[in-house]
């Protein structure tokens, strides 16, 4: 899918090359667990306290370690409530995603647990408060059509609750990361998903380092603001403190996204007429201050 997906921007670099807006193949594993298994669309009694997130960016594979840290608010007795990663591959996504995800390990209190992947045919509905859930339906195709229903994919475990108690699940995988047809490879960490949690987030870390294929100079980050770089740039920090991603529109996603100047090399050795890597560059800078 990959390699098909350069030989479509090279036919469009004519009208892509000097424009910011671009096709894009989104990248999978970019978003948290959901609370599955719940049809009320109000949230769970469960709160996400924080999240942790060591992302690994490179222009071939992206490295994930992530860590949910989770308390119950129900003051009777253990809760108990299925963890749903979403899994964009196998979603009706798939044509636009760039995945699958790999190596994937899940982990509960630091012991190693299996997830099962569910899929099916599921609306999405969201109420005026900002909550969104699904409610499962038939396949479109064999009912005539059921409005906007989409099949969804889900990597999920049950994970029990203690009154008082937190409990940490970590997700740990790789992924291609997203391409477009301005040679940039990105990857998008969506926290919608955590504004299904009870309450807000008190605090999200991202930490990005950058694998050998990415060369600094040429990534940018989104937001602008909030990150903080390492004196020699290897590593970039973003903090978020209570926040309510439903109801907050600047904190519903960050996105880290670089040149992809190994593959405009491979490419301009392949095609004789494609852009040489310093027109690439240039129209990268112009394109840097514009925005």
């Amino acid at each position: 899918m990959r390699s098909s997906f350069f030989l479509i921007a090279i036919s469009c670099l004519a009208l892509s090359f000097f424009s910011p807006a671009n096709d894009a193949a989104m990248n999978d594993g970019g978003e948290g667990p959901e609370p599955i298994g719940w049809r009320s669309g109000e949230e769970s009694i469960i709160q996400m306290k924080a999240e942790h997130l060591d992302i690994r960016f490179g222009t071939e594979m992206t490295k994930v370690k992530a860590r949910f840290t989770f308390m119950s608010h129900k003051a009777n007795g253990p809760a108990r409530q299925k963890l749903g990663f979403p899994d964009a591959a196998r979603s009706d996504l798939d044509g636009d995603v760039v995945g699958p995800i790999e190596n994937l390990i899940t982990r509960v209190n630091g012991e190693v647990v299996e997830s099962e992947l569910v899929s099916g045919y599921y609306q999405e509905i969201v109420k005026p408060d900002g909550s969104v859930f699904y409610e499962k339906r038939s396949d479109p195709e064999d009912t005539g059509g059921a409005g906007w229903v989409r099949r969804h994919a889900w990597h999920v475990i049950e994970v029990e609750f203690p009154v008082g108690e937190e409990v940490v699940v970590e997700r740990e995988y790789d992924c291609p990361p997203g391409i477009d047809t301005t040679m940039n490879a990105f990857f998008i960490y969506e926290t919608r998903t955590g504004g299904a949690w009870k309450d807000e987030i008190e605090k999200l870390t991202a930490e990005v380092t950058f694998a050998d294929d990415v060369d600094t100079e040429f990534v940018t980050l989104h937001p602008r603001e909030g990150w903080h770089w390492s004196e020699d740039r290897s590593l970039a920090t973003l903090t978020w403190e209570n926040f309510e991603p439903r109801v907050e529109e600047d904190r519903t996603y960050f996105e880290i996204t670089t040149l992809n100047i190994a593959k405009i090399r491979e490419v301009s050795k392949e095609y004789p007429d494609f852009p040489p890597l310093e027109e690439w560059i240039a129209n990268w800078r112009q394109m840097s201050e514009d925005r």
